[in-house]
């Protein structure tokens, strides 16, 4: 008896599935298979994070922590209270609730007006503001109501001790505002996580040997015409991220590439090496599945980096 590559694919998934839902405590019961974002995303052929993903009104979030976009979501107010709550959490530390999860502050800007926040073993840090738009509709209705109703009391002070900050203002001109708060990623991309993470032991040194006006573009091993060497695919501020182009790489050669985006086609392997960088130094290494890795929608020549793979997974919970 033979199994096809689809029955071989699902059983594949089941196994994995059933190794995070027993490290998590999870039973194997009719109703956590119906509900498990996890194993829709194994069918589908993705691994599981390197860490578990912020959960979203119950469910896994991946989209969070793989994509780059702006999410809209619910806040209440920051606490120190039971701050051990919040994943990765100390006492004393403080969190906040974002669409039913506890997140861990890492730093105020603005008391009920901007955070900075993080999640678990997640070494990501995401911006949650308080956005402000002006709503036209009620505006109108707010100018015609006091223009009808030129004697009309009328009070729009927020409520005392209220935890929900979706809030409105009314400024001099009487022109009405509403806030909503927004969640943004701070830095590099997180699609990464999907591959295994390495152990720092047995790394080469490494230093640029070509810059850009964004800054260093090729690594190698400094001293030695041929090595390791590494192309930036990613930057975000002074964080940038690189895939290894190879072991024996002859520098001469490489550098005489005036195309560097060419560079890519030669990458080649079942898994990539991908290694985040900053400040001289390495930051993480992963090894990445080829087929995770989006490297045909990286532009190299583009200032922004900030780039959602069009394989990655959202959730739909």
């Amino acid at each position: 008896m033979s199994f096809s590559d689809r029955e071989k694919q699902l059983i594949r998934a089941a196994f994995a599935w059933g190794q995070v839902s027993h490290k998590e405590g999870y039973t194997l019961s009719d109703g956590e298979i119906e509900k498990s974002v996890l194993l829709r995303r194994l069918l589908a052929g993705r691994p599981p994070l390197a860490f578990p993903p912020p959960l979203r009104h119950g469910f896994p979030w991946y989209e969070v922590i793989e994509g780059r976009g702006q999410h809209v979501v619910n806040v209440s107010e920051a606490s120190t209270e039971n701050s051990m709550i919040a994943p990765g959490s100390r006492p004393g530390d403080k969190y906040i609730l974002i669409d039913g999860s506890f997140w861990r502050v890492a730093e105020t800007i603005s008391e009920r007006e901007e955070y900075i926040v993080e999640w678990g073993s997640y070494p990501m840090q995401w911006r949650l503001r308080k956005h402000w738009e002006v709503n036209y509709e009620m505006t109108q209705q707010l100018q015609h109501f006091r223009k009808d109703n030129p004697n009309a009391g009328l009070r729009l002070d927020k409520r005392a001790g209220e935890g929900e900050y979706s809030e409105f203002r009314i400024d001099d001109d009487q022109t009405v505002w509403l806030s909503e708060w927004q969640l943004t990623r701070i830095g590099l991309s997180g699609w990464v996580w999907v591959g295994t993470p390495l152990e720092p032991t047995g790394q080469r040194p490494l230093a640029p040997v070509k810059e850009d006006e964004h800054g260093p573009l090729i690594l190698s091993e400094p001293e030695r015409a041929t090595g390791e060497a590494w192309l930036r695919i990613e930057r975000a501020g002074q964080a940038y991220r690189f895939v290894r182009l190879g072991e024996e790489i002859c520098y001469e050669q490489l550098l005489a590439e005036s195309d560097s985006s060419m560079l890519l086609h030669g990458v080649q392997g079942e898994d990539l090496l991908i290694m985040d960088w900053s400040e001289g130094e390495p930051l993480h290494r992963f090894a990445v599945p080829a087929q995770l890795a989006p490297l045909e929608e990286f532009d190299l020549d583009r200032l922004g980096y900030e780039l959602v793979p069009e394989n990655a997974f959202k959730a739909n919970p």
